[in-house]
């Protein structure tokens, strides 16, 4: 007898098709790589200077991301960065009593991938005069005193809980719009960042390096100020380098030039004068233009800055433009899986942890993508929705080899153009629940839709095949 997706079951005993079924019905946590088992090593050191599990930039440029000794990672969760180290009571000694204990239990159910925060939101040196001038670590709140170490140990103590959940930190130096230059930090005649600067940059990377799971940002949207700061920033990012011996990796992030609030500044620059920099691997996108129910234009709008970066970046986006859907069932679902299959890592402004009575439900599906994404070989895929067949909408293809495909809408097999015929493992993913089923050694026809969604997933699925 032969079963549905093509596996010989005559030879197993009745115990045996019991104990796979079950297997077959968990969630992804007791067959694949778990959250808390993220930052640990399972195999040889791709970097021997970097922590044991620790998230680094594998491969030359652009690289992909992956843990230390161990798999991928695919970076999926909440952007929640404006307040989240400052929530709650001022005490005396700088450290916050607040909620943060409560979204990371939160954040502990969840188990998303990725977490951004931010560490100055200082009012006085933003040119949109926003933020507050408490928002830092210094000690009074005055940067010319150095940074207080009361509340560097409760941050590093939050960072540790989120380490311990699996999560990865996008941990961001400075607010968006922030123009340290304002208040006199100012690179000198070599080129060398303020005392206060440096001090400030230095305490900070020496302070936090022994965390596996820390991203570091320089600035939110920092192409809003002008093209003259870009020298700034990048003698920021040689100093984190040069000052973390673990290489943890370094992002910068910008607004779209069409951003809708129109910050952006006349003659603006884009990222295209941070290629070649030998430290800023990875570049992140805020304020891309959301397309309402249209999918197909909205897949469009994300894998334009994926394409226009990847030959040079690892790409993520951090925010779609703020519309209502964004937050809810089923359009949020689906704008991240969309931005996931144009090849973004997928952080997003609208996914607000310190709402997550009421938005959870979208922290929990990224929860869902990255677990999925960090089973597969998606690094090396390209966005190929050219290849979509069947009830397929688009397609992340190592042709010949591996893919991934995804529907919104099943209606029928799904199928991947031009796919060889043969014998496949696959990993299915309803999107809406997270629960995942493995099928192995699965005879699938050249070309034709044959894939099959398992019995009781939503019409919202993804699969991963893998060629044997």
């Amino acid at each position: 007898m032969k079963a549905r997706y093509g596996t010989n079951v005559h030879t197993a005993s009745a115990r045996q098709l019991l104990l796979i079924a079950a297997l077959i019905a968990l969630p992804t946590f007791a067959i694949g790589q778990t959250a808390a088992g993220r930052f640990t090593a399972t195999g040889p050191l791709d970097d021997p200077n970097a922590l044991p599990g620790q998230i680094i930039v594998a491969g030359s440029n652009p690289g992909y991301l992956k843990y230390n000794g161990g798999g991928p990672a695919f970076l999926a969760g909440p952007d929640d960065p404006e307040t989240f180290f400052f929530r709650g009571k001022l005490n005396p000694d700088g450290t916050r009593s607040g909620d943060q204990d409560e979204i990371l239990r939160f954040l502990a159910d969840a188990r998303p991938s990725a977490f951004h925060v931010q560490m100055f939101r200082m009012r006085r040196c933003n040119i949109k005069d926003e933020g507050d001038d408490t928002h830092n670590p210094f000690i009074d709140h005055d940067p010319s005193k150095g940074l207080n170490q009361a509340v560097l140990d409760q941050w590093d103590r939050w960072l540790g809980e989120l380490e311990k959940i699996g999560v990865v930190v996008h941990l961001e130096f400075y607010n968006d719009a922030t123009d340290v230059e304002m208040m006199g930090w100012k690179l000198d005649e070599q080129g060398n960042l303020h005392p206060d600067e440096h001090r400030f940059i230095t305490g900070i990377v020496k302070r936090f390096q022994h965390r596996k799971n820390i991203v570091w940002g320089i600035e939110e949207s920092s192409n809003k100020l002008p093209p003259e700061r870009v020298p700034h920033f990048k003698k920021i990012a040689q100093v984190i380098a040069e000052t973390d011996p673990h290489h943890h990796p370094i992002v910068q992030s910008f607004v779209v030039p069409n951003d809708p609030d129109y910050d952006f500044p006349e003659g603006g620059v884009l990222s295209d004068p941070y290629r070649g920099d030998p430290h800023i691997r990875v570049v992140t996108w805020l304020h891309l233009i959301p397309h309402g129910d249209d999918l197909k234009m909205q897949y469009h709008e994300y894998s334009y800055w994926a394409k226009r970066d990847s030959p040079y970046f690892i790409v993520m986006k951090n925010e779609t433009f703020f519309r209502p859907y964004l937050r809810t069932a089923p359009l949020g679902r689906r704008y991240t899986w969309t931005a996931a299959m144009a090849g973004l890592h997928c952080l997003e402004a609208q996914h607000k942890a310190n709402q997550w009575r009421r938005f959870g439900d979208r922290i929990r599906e990224d929860g869902y993508l990255a677990r999925f994404m960090e089973q597969t070989d998606f690094y090396r895929m390209k966005p190929r929705a050219d290849l979509a067949a069947g009830s397929t909408r688009f397609v992340l293809a190592d042709p010949g080899r591996s893919y991934i495909a995804y529907t919104y809408s099943y209606s029928g097999p799904m199928g991947i153009k031009g796919l060889p015929g043969g014998r496949y493992d696959l990993l299915w993913v309803d999107t809406v629940n997270g629960r995942m089923e493995r099928r192995e050694n699965v005879d699938l026809p050249p070309g034709k839709p044959s894939l099959v969604k398992p019995d009781g997933f939503s019409d919202e699925v993804a699969v991963y095949l893998e060629r044997r």
